[in-house]
């Protein structure tokens, strides 16, 4: 049995519609997601679930902002990196 270490980077863009991020939005999704200020910590919040493989575009339902088409939700890898860690 062999265990590795691997560090994965990856930068994503994340393209969303700005428009729909009104002030009722953003205090509706805090108030039952997570207390996010403005447009940039769901920017954040949205590219690590991409990362993860729990958010998609363009059919994919994301929780909290329903489907990613919808928000103008869209992801693309700009790069990627694996790394084994050595000890």
């Amino acid at each position: 049995m062999i265990t590795k270490t691997v560090e994965v980077t990856q930068v994503i863009e994340v393209t969303v519609d700005e428009t729909k991020f009104t002030p009722e939005f953003l205090a509706e999704f805090s108030s039952y997601m997570f207390p996010f200020e403005d447009v940039d910590e769901h920017i954040k919040h949205l590219a690590q679930m991409h990362a993860r493989g729990l958010a998609d575009y363009p059919s994919t339902f994301i929780e909290g902002y329903g489907e990613a088409k919808d928000m103008g939700i869209k992801f693309k890898v700009v790069e990627q990196r694996e790394e084994i860690e050595e000890p």
